[in-house]
């Protein structure tokens, strides 16, 4: 069976998530922070309720949220959520067309909304300076801010002395580095490469390399990945993630981005490697990308490449 749950069958992101979907804010609020175990898990929990908050209000500010704010002036879990909602709010309004064909009003609301966001965000990080929440989703918003390359090193900077290695958060670095966003598949990659100089065995963060070259991919199609470094160094970025069951959102996020990947490349036996450690997991991105060519949603392409690579066909 393949799916896709944000929640990854962990116990803890389903109590944010039935939270959110009960609209009870109370058992939100501690689902949010009752026996944190990590930065990491505080990252994922709250990336859950944001997800959760937008999926169901798209565009609209959540019923409740400003209520929590108002309520409990400088608390930093509400104000990190709502920081969080007004990116996701933001780029609903905006939508995903190029700058050239979406229309001046969105744009003008979206960067207002993320000027929003970024106020709850700087708030959240000021009550709490220990919180990476903040500064993931300050991180999140910078290619739409269009700060400059050294704004979003020091983001990052600031998101790694927090929550060092986080996977799910770390990629908006490479997103906003990347040739969709002003910068290049190049630099993405030179910043990546240090950074891995610091990562530890067992980190997941050699799945960047997937990140920016699917960047590439949207930019360039898909002839650049015959080039033979680049597949190299594939190769070695799929054989430094961890090689056993995915457990945690980051490993789960990894594996599908290598197992997408080897599927672009056209590797099956090395898809078939990856997808064998998701136990049936499937993430949005970056299936949508790889699906977007043939009208595929990502699970249906998800599903479609598992198949081929179990049984080595090409893709």
């Amino acid at each position: 069976m393949a799916r896709i749950d944000t929640t990854f069958g962990r116990p803890e992101l389903a109590a944010v998530r039935n939270a959110v979907t009960r609209g009870d804010l109370r058992a939100l609020r501690s689902a949010l922070t009752a026996g944190l175990t990590s930065a990491h898990d505080r990252l994922d929990r709250v990336k859950v309720a944001v997800d959760t908050l937008t999926a169901r209000t798209g565009a609209s500010v959540p019923a409740g949220l400003d209520d929590w704010v108002r309520t409990e002036p400088g608390n930093p879990t509400a104000l990190a959520v709502r920081g969080g909602v007004e990116v996701a709010r933001a780029w609903e309004i905006r939508g995903g067309a190029l700058a050239r064909e979406t229309q001046q009003q969105r744009l003008r609301d979206f960067i207002a909304i993320l000027g929003q966001a970024e106020e709850y965000c700087r708030a959240a990080a000021h009550a709490d300076q220990r919180d990476p929440a903040p500064w993931a989703f300050l991180l999140q918003m910078a290619r739409g801010q269009q700060v400059d390359t050294e704004e979003v090193l020091r983001r990052r900077e600031e998101l790694e002395a927090r929550a060092p290695q986080h996977l799910g958060s770390q990629l908006q670095a490479v997103i906003a580095l990347g040739p969709m966003w002003g910068g290049s598949a190049e630099l993405a990659a030179d910043h990546i490469r240090k950074w891995l100089t610091s990562a530890p065995a067992g980190s997941t963060l050699p799945a960047l390399f997937f990140v920016a070259q699917y960047q590439r991919f949207l930019r360039e199609g898909r002839g650049f990945v015959r080039d033979a470094e680049v597949r190299a160094e594939g190769h070695r970025a799929g054989e430094q993630l961890p090689n056993r069951p995915c457990a945690t959102p980051d490993e789960f996020l990894a594996h599908n981005y290598a197992a997408a990947w080897f599927a672009l490349s056209r590797e099956p036996g090395r898809a078939n490697k990856h997808f064998k450690l998701l136990r049936g997991y499937a993430t949005e991105y970056p299936w949508t990308f790889l699906g977007a060519a043939t009208g595929q949603r990502a699970l249906a392409t998800f599903r479609g490449k598992r198949q081929n690579a179990l049984l080595r066909l090409p893709f």
